[in-house]
């Protein structure tokens, strides 16, 4: 029979001799290196800044009391006549008989007087009147013979319905007047709002006459 030849590996090349060193070695190493980190940052410091309470001084007001307003009392009911059956009543108690007329005519009182609107200024509008329709003026015969030029301004009052209501001269030509007042009475605006309801505003217009 054959022999059987047994290998054996030499020291140097037998890792699991060397693998006890290696881990020892490792651990060692392990050990070192958390006791370093341990010792480094044992102490965490952070720098927070405290406000400084601040004392709130409440100071209390004193509040008026409510005023209570009673209402007048109501005005007592009309009392109403009811036949009696008791004949012993005096004459002077009895209520006579009337008759009314209900075709005869009776004068009505006259209506309570409109209350004016007032006017508002033009800046205080949360809508600015807008022009609907517009109306150049005519030019005088007497200006064109004469050759005369100018600018003429109007202010205008438009009323809650966009007509012009009134009208003034604020810049006069005497020559052109007229003609820049009559042109301005009619013109139709879209009229001005303050706190979504129409007013009464004066709105100006310049009048531009020049010949060709």
């Amino acid at each position: 029979m054959a022999k059987k030849q047994l290998i054996y590996k030499e020291p140097e090349a037998d890792l699991r001799l060397k693998s006890k060193r290696w881990f020892e070695g490792a651990t060692l190493i392990t050990l070192i290196l958390v006791t370093l980190l341990f010792y480094a940052f044992k102490r965490f410091e952070n720098e927070v800044t405290i406000q400084k309470k601040v004392d709130t001084i409440i100071k209390p007001e004193i509040i008026p009391p409510t005023q209570q307003f009673q209402k007048p009392p109501a005005p007592p009911k009309p009392k109403i006549p009811i036949e009696s059956e008791d004949e012993d009543i005096p004459e002077d108690l009895t209520i006579d008989e009337t008759e009314i007329d209900f075709t005869e005519e009776v004068d009505a009182p006259p209506p309570p007087p409109e209350e004016e609107e007032p006017i508002v200024p033009f800046y205080a509008l949360s809508d600015k009147p807008v022009e609907i329709k517009r109306v150049n003026p005519k030019y005088p015969e007497l200006a064109k013979k004469a050759g005369i030029e100018g600018t003429v301004v109007v202010k205008v009052l438009v009323n809650t319905k966009g007509d012009v209501e009134d009208v003034q001269i604020l810049k006069s030509h005497p020559l052109l007047d007229e003609s820049a007042i009559e042109a301005a009475r009619q013109f139709k605006f879209k009229p001005g709002k303050q706190r979504d309801r129409f007013v009464k505003v004066w709105v100006s217009i310049p009048f531009n006459f020049k010949l060709k």
